[in-house]
């Protein structure tokens, strides 16, 4: 549930950010205002050098609102900037990454809720014949300090952002935690290579309620319901796919019939994060498009900056060699105390597959658009190469059979474009790297035997 929430949260983490910080100005201004309306008589009691008369308040107050007003205004062109050079020269998804920064949203509200707060204070002056002190020209002056470090703050971190080489980083970081915390969340669970071939005696399509990304999948309200209808449920989808509304998202396998189906179909669906667009939150690939996209940006005609390519490939196979350490194809959910006889269908009700790590497409689709506009480029074969070492240095036996697979592949689509022999021989070594790297492998899986 609180996975769910985050989800559906993060959309809004942006306004909550910058909303947050409007509204402590809004309160602060509530505050001070109480204080020198004399609500509560404090300010009377406080030390001579935190309070200043009506007149130079008012003149301090009036000079920091149209300040931080500009400033506001300037961080928010800034911000504008940014989010031109990322769609112009990064990716359109990559904006997202900015934006999310809380740094950004925070010093945009900082400055607003300044600007706010110096308006405020000003309505609620008044002028008497007895000339009182107030605070808020004091509070402001230190609002205005904080507001300096945060600015600076900003400028820091815009000037990251900016940056090519940081921003590859950052993208590789949030992929990496994204991964981490996916493996992390399959790892309690048993995985399979293939389904068992199960005989039951009723079988239900279920149908999906919206179109609309999936992006979140919550598994234990899910096992309750193929525990409490004795049901297999076989999800026929992965995370972070577009489904259509009536397109099929799961078969349910059963040797009792249904009574009532509907509601079956309902707590299934209920356990989907239906979502407008993509999320890389609990989506590893989506993570990785980002990388992708920066890259194919790099190696197209109008910016052709390869070494921008290569530099991502790096990074993309670290994040594929944690995938290719993975075993099986396919996690089951269920109880653990439960035990599962393949000639049984009957012991498999209760549980639910997911497949959760199919290495094979994830490998060819990681890298198709890339192997397309790399391939006559020698440098960038290299990198291919390269990467797919990376890749099947630390791989599971289970995913052997389809690096080698992908490395006959990524040799086939290359070595036809180069004629010269320098360029051939860089090609035979990588693809007998590779080959020898599985080999290695493959002695070590057998000598643990």
């Amino acid at each position: 549930m609180l996975e769910k929430l985050n989800l559906n949260m993060e959309e809004t983490k942006i306004w909550l950010t910058l909303g947050g910080s409007v509204l402590f100005s809004f309160l602060l201004s509530i505050v001070v205002i109480v204080l020198d309306t004399r609500v509560f008589d404090v300010v009377n009691d406080l030390p001579r050098w935190s309070v200043t008369s009506v007149s130079l308040a008012r003149e301090i107050l009036s000079l920091l609102a149209g300040s931080l007003f500009s400033v506001a205004t300037f961080t928010f062109a800034t911000m504008l900037t940014i989010i031109t050079l990322y769609t112009s020269n990064f990716s359109p998804r990559a904006m997202e990454n900015f934006l999310m920064n809380p740094v950004s949203m925070r010093t945009l509200g900082v400055f607003l809720g300044g600007f706010i707060y110096c308006l405020s204070s000003l309505f609620f002056m008044r002028s008497t014949e007895e000339e009182l002190l107030v605070i808020s020209a004091t509070v402001a002056l230190f609002y205005a300090l904080g507001s300096v470090f945060m600015f600076t703050r900003f400028v820091y971190s815009s000037a990251q952002y900016v940056q090519l080489e940081k921003l590859i980083h950052n993208l590789y970081v949030e992929a990496e935690d994204v991964y981490d915390r996916f493996i992390e969340r399959f790892e309690p669970y048993q995985t399979l290579k293939h389904l068992p071939e199960l005989d039951f005696l009723y079988a239900y399509t279920v149908s999906a309620s919206q179109s609309a990304y999936i992006e979140h999948i919550q598994f234990d309200p899910l096992k309750k319901t193929a525990e409490e209808h004795d049901l297999l449920i076989q999800l026929s989808f992965r995370v972070g796919q577009f489904i259509t509304k009536g397109e099929s998202v799961a078969e349910i396998l059963t040797n009792k019939k249904i009574k009532d189906i509907d509601t079956v179909f309902n707590q299934v669906n209920q356990s989907f994060s239906y979502e407008e667009k993509k999320s890389a939150l609990f989506d590893p690939g989506y993570a990785r498009v980002k990388l992708t996209e920066v890259a194919l940006r790099a190696v197209s005609p109008g910016i052709n900056d390869p070494n921008t390519a290569i530099h991502i490939l790096r990074y993309k196979a670290l994040l594929e060699r944690k995938l290719a350490a993975l075993p099986g194809k396919y996690a089951m959910i269920k109880d653990d105390e439960k035990k599962l006889d393949s000639a049984d269908s009957n012991t498999y009700q209760g549980v639910v597959f997911y497949r959760y790590n199919d290495f094979a497409q994830d490998l060819y689709r990681g890298y198709w658009q890339l192997v397309f506009y790399m391939q006559q480029d020698i440098a960038g074969v290299h990198a291919l190469f390269e990467a797919l070492k990376t890749i099947a240095f630390k791989s599971h036996g289970d995913n052997l059979g389809f690096i080698k697979e992908y490395n006959d592949y990524l040799y086939k689509m290359t070595i036809k474009n180069f004629e010269e022999d320098f360029d051939q021989q860089v090609i035979e070594r990588g693809y007998t790297d590779v080959t020898a790297i599985l080999e290695q492998n493959k002695n070590q899986i057998k000598e643990s035997k």
